[in-house]
């Protein structure tokens, strides 16, 4: 088949390069702009771009696909399909059916569970026991679109977000092209959503991410996992920033309240939670400096720890 790809993440990119090592023939891409970011502030291409700049695949990004100068390249293509993967942005009634097949998007998540911007970080973050991959019917409503197929996988309890991600693509590594081979064929029955099931999963902010300790070592926990490298929880101990991304709920209760400190006897970094539960912090990133090990951050905050002693959800 003729395919336009759209897609911006690294998950997105993993998903063209299914396509690239396939027979079929990728006509376009679009991705989101270029942005700044990291040190120095320097412009970044996403990794679906870099991606196709590699196989010398024409590249759109266009700030809205509103942009009629746009929808008449893509017309001109003559395409089969429009594959979508984590794109973020709006796809517009006029190229819903621009290609012949229509535009099916890979969501993240067994729909209608998880619609929206962020399904894999929402699964782990609520405690969900399976999650994957659903192949949807774009519309114009948010994930609303009739669904032609799912994959499942389990999620276990020493899963994080990176391992999710890998977990979904290898559903699509070895799915995705036997699906297309459907679709083409005719073979898929489209099914409707039930629209009494509809979670959603909207993007990532900062509110997200800033941990409330006056929750369950085990919330704080799936918190921490739902965010992982990508984003990173935080909170603050005193008028520093930050950042954790690895911890786990420990098995046995305190009298610590929430948020206060302690450093064990076995020199672990142990943080009060709800209800005299705990969470021991094992990877954590000062404001400004590198990811360290629970050890080098006792090392290097002990006073700091012992003059705080507690973290908090604000600026102290």
């Amino acid at each position: 088949m003729k395919i336009i790809f759209a897609g911006t993440p690294q998950f997105a990119a993993a998903h063209l390069k299914i396509l690239l090592d396939s027979n079929h023939v990728v006509k376009s891409i679009l991705t989101q702009p270029d942005r700044r970011s990291g040190r120095g502030n320097k412009l970044k291409f996403s990794p679906v771009k870099d991606l196709a700049l590699s196989h010398e695949i024409d590249v759109l990004q266009p700030i809205s696909l509103k942009n009629k100068t746009v929808i008449s390249a893509l017309r001109e293509l003559e395409a089969d399909l429009i594959l979508v993967v984590a794109y973020g942005l709006i796809i517009p009634s006029n190229l819903l059916n621009l290609a012949k097949l229509g535009c099916i998007n890979i969501h993240a998540s067994i729909l209608p569970r998880w619609r929206g911007a962020a399904p894999m970080e929402y699964a782990l973050f609520s405690g969900d026991r399976t999650t994957g991959i659903s192949y949807m019917r774009m519309t114009e409503g948010l994930d609303e679109g009739p669904v032609l197929e799912t994959q499942e996988c389990k999620i276990e309890s020493k899963d994080n977000l990176d391992s999710i991600e890998n977990k979904l693509l290898s559903l699509s590594n070895r799915h995705l092209l036997d699906f297309l081979k459907k679709l083409e064929l005719g073979e898929l029955q489209e099914k409707n959503q039930d629209e009494t099931q509809v979670t959603f999963a909207p993007k990532i902010d900062t509110r997200f991410q800033l941990i409330n300790w006056n929750k369950r070592s085990e919330e704080i926990e799936r918190k921490i996992k739902s965010l992982d490298s990508k984003y990173g929880a935080y909170t603050f101990l005193g008028s520093k920033r930050i950042k954790i991304y690895l911890g786990e709920a420990v098995n046995k209760s305190t009298k610590l309240n929430p948020g206060e400190l302690i450093i064990s006897d076995e020199n672990h970094l142990l943080v009060g939670c709800k209800e005299g539960t705990l969470v021991r912090l094992k990877a954590l990133q000062m404001e400004g400096k590198s990811i360290i090990n629970e050890q080098e951050f006792i090392r290097g905050y002990k006073s700091l720890i012992q003059e705080k002693i507690k973290f908090s959800s604000n600026v102290q």
